[in-house]
């Protein structure tokens, strides 16, 4: 039997890091050319390698597939406690006492797991779809977190240069403490590079849509703090 014979749909999550990077201030829009060797990481490599392989098997042997690209993914429920949550948590237990420069674009976990359910159901054949929401400053994620837990916003703004200078000796540090570290060498570079991201396909075609961060925020904290988490 064809791939083209069987009533289904595949909807592969991808990543916006299969995307290779335009320049600073260039918006970053769907491609369907993914190229392994334009991007920077193996995780982003093995991204764009699949995504590659989804979108010719849509081309060559009738899948019916589909791909969507969430950006970075903050929210309730993170049980694989990512760096976002950790500095969340941090920050709300007073742990905080300095934060790096540099952001990256966020969108609510639950508007990107809608996001999937609406590629399911209306995403087309062969195309590609970014679920991201806005550039956020780490700063200002920290802030909202402060306001939120009302304790005292970190105050100081580290330099790219030190945390990218010392980043290997916190990754070290963190491994012997058996903890995930709060940023790693290629979170670093995450965090400066383009992340000018657009979701106006994913709104047109599939209706998807985000919410305020400060909502996110809100929720989060109200999750870590059911799980005693934060104090």
């Amino acid at each position: 039997m064809k791939v083209s014979e069987i009533n289904a749909k595949l909807v592969y999550v991808s990543s916006v890091h299969a995307i290779w990077e335009k320049p600073n201030g260039d918006v970053i829009t769907e491609i369907k050319d993914f190229d392994p060797d334009k991007v920077v990481g193996q995780y982003a490599k093995t991204k764009a390698e699949a995504a590659k392989y989804i979108l010719e098997a849509a081309e060559k042997n009738g899948l019916n597939a589909c791909i969507v690209h969430p950006s970075g993914m903050i929210g309730p429920n993170d049980f694989s406690n990512g760096h976002a949550t950790q500095l969340m948590v941090d920050v709300a237990n007073r742990k905080l006492t300095a934060c790096v420069k540099g952001g990256y674009d966020f969108a609510d976990v639950r508007d990107v797991a809608d996001g999937v359910i609406s590629a399911c159901e209306k995403g087309k054949k062969g195309e590609c779809y970014i679920l991201s929401n806005r550039y956020i400053e780490i700063k200002e994620l920290l802030d909202l977190t402060s306001e939120v837990c009302g304790t005292k916003k970190v105050k100081t703004v580290l330099p790219m240069w030190f945390a990218k200078g010392s980043a290997a000796l916190a990754e070290l540090y963190y491994a012997i403490l058996k903890q995930p570290p709060l940023y790693t060498r290629y979170s670093l570079y995450t965090l400066t590079s383009n992340s000018n991201f657009s979701n106006a396909k994913a709104r047109k075609e599939l209706g998807y849509s985000v919410r305020d961060l400060r909502e996110t925020v809100a929720d989060t904290v109200k999750w870590l703090k059911e799980q005693g988490r934060i104090k």
